[in-house]
């Protein structure tokens, strides 16, 4: 088998703001580290991952496919490489949680090489701030509503409640409990808990929101559901309300 030598770097942004490279890929199994192996990074839940990579044998199109542990699939970033073979492809990790970073490199729709080039852990920050918020968003099948607030109180614990409604696909999200609030400024935040879906299952649920004025000015609620046992992801969601607003309290 032909295989690909790409290097590839991770920048962590935003909590996190160095730079790790993963060396050479495809030479023989090595994976991204080289003789090493795949390099291991910490992030922030919060924060947003640059994979940056070159791909120096001709390759067409490269994937940057991520998974849990138990082989479940996360995301898959897929990169065309400029006229110099660089790449540049953004993650958000969805949940707090530690990832196996694939690369696979592809030459006319063939695969070249697929190698493990990273295992990425996630951790949250410290839980701090207050988040409120609730509106709806309408689409071609009707409206999706919802609603949430999540509170870190004078003591340290956590409160908090978060509903979505799906109507079109009849699909009901509602939180059994919060346990996580990050609001590091008065434009971003974050929150977690468990929830069930039509009243039943349990699962997890990461809510990323942004607060872009007063009130409800272009306010957006991006939020993933996983099963917790697998890592598996069961629904996503992110968009921009049609109506309705987004609030970080000041402390």
């Amino acid at each position: 088998m032909i295989r690909a030598l790409c290097v590839f770097s991770v920048i962590l942004a935003a909590a996190i703001s160095s730079a790790v490279g993963i060396g050479p890929i495809g030479g023989g199994g090595g994976g991204g580290g080289g003789s090493t192996g795949p390099v291991s990074v910490t992030v922030f839940a919060s924060d947003l991952v640059t994979f940056n990579g070159t791909v120096v044998n001709g390759a067409d199109e490269v994937q940057i496919q991520i998974e849990t542990p138990g082989d479940q699939a996360v995301a898959t970033l897929t990169a065309v490489p400029d006229i110099f073979g660089n790449i540049s492809v953004n993650w958000f990790p969805p949940v707090d949680a530690t990832f196996t970073v694939q690369a696979v490199s592809f030459l006319d729709g063939v695969e070249l090489s697929s190698e493990t080039v990273a295992i990425v852990s996630a951790v949250r920050p410290d839980a701090a701030g207050h988040i409120t918020g609730g509106g709806w968003y309408l689409n071609s099948g009707g409206k999706d509503t919802m609603g949430f607030v999540a509170q870190v109180l004078g003591n340290g614990s956590v409160r908090g409640n978060f509903e979505f409604q799906d109507h079109a696909n009849l699909m009901n999200f509602k939180s059994t409990s919060v346990d996580w609030v990050y609001a590091p400024n008065l434009t971003e935040g974050y929150f977690s808990g468990f929830c069930r879906l039509n009243g039943s299952g349990n699962y997890r649920f990461f809510v990323h929101v942004f607060d872009n004025g007063t009130p409800g000015n272009n306010d957006s609620v991006d939020f993933d559901i996983y099963n917790p046992a697998t890592g598996a992801l069961v629904f996503s969601y992110g968009h921009t309300l049609s109506h309705g607003n987004v609030k970080i309290h000041r402390n």
